[in-house]
């Protein structure tokens, strides 16, 4: 009996042990500051995966997809640095997260642009399959458009396709910045010229005439 306490106690004290070390915002590792290996990252990048919950190719499909929407986000017409630069997006994963984790991890980081606030974060929790956004009020990504594109991908979260929600994610909300092509109604052609040249030959044959009859 007492045996069977003992290994009972260990098990709840190891079980206590790993939740208590859990990541939080504080330790939890950036792959874009030294922490890519612990993020399942063979160099720098911007994708953390400490539970390897995805495959390695996985991880770098998302990573090229986070590389592609700083240069799709970018607003190439304008001279105003900040207002031309693109947005840098970082996606991670926590065993279990909200949104005050997400909010909190950006800040966190926010040295990552702390110029011009270009920057946001995408946090996948794994025990309820939600993904929490968060990104600088500055940038051009804002909150509830976003949030309405995450919706969309519900299905592909809850049944566990991640790569292909966050890759979803990052490619509707860069296009989402696109302005729509605007219908322009074309400006009615004048007719000074014709009307020019109709009052020209009018007055020709008026002079004519006069020279007859004189």
């Amino acid at each position: 009996m007492l045996k069977k306490s003992v290994i009972l106690l260990s098990v709840i004290t190891v079980f206590v042990s790993c939740v208590e070390e859990d990541y939080t915002i504080d330790n939890y590792p950036n792959p874009k500051r030294g922490g890519f290996r612990e993020c399942g990252l063979l160099s720098a990048g911007l994708v953390c995966d400490p539970y390897e919950t995805l495959s390695q190719s996985e991880r770098y499909r998302i990573n090229n997809q986070l590389i592609n929407f700083v240069s799709q986000t970018e607003k190439k017409d304008s001279t105003d640095f900040c207002t031309k630069k693109g947005t840098d997006a970082m996606f991670v994963i926590m065993n279990s997260a909200t949104q005050g984790f997400a909010d909190g991890l950006r800040r966190h980081w926010s040295n990552i642009d702390s110029q011009c606030g270009r920057f946001g974060i995408l946090v996948l929790s794994l025990d309820d399959r939600r993904i929490y956004a968060s990104f600088d009020e500055r940038s051009p990504i804002k909150m509830t458009p976003l949030q309405a594109i995450i919706a969309t991908e519900e299905p592909n979260i809850q049944t566990g396709s991640y790569t292909s929600a966050v890759t979803n994610i990052l490619k509707e909300a860069a296009a989402s910045m696109v302005p729509q092509n605007v219908p322009t109604t074309k400006a009615p052609q004048t007719t000074t010229k014709s009307s020019t040249i109709q009052l020209s030959a009018a007055s020709v044959l008026m002079l004519s005439i006069l020279r007859y009859f004189n």
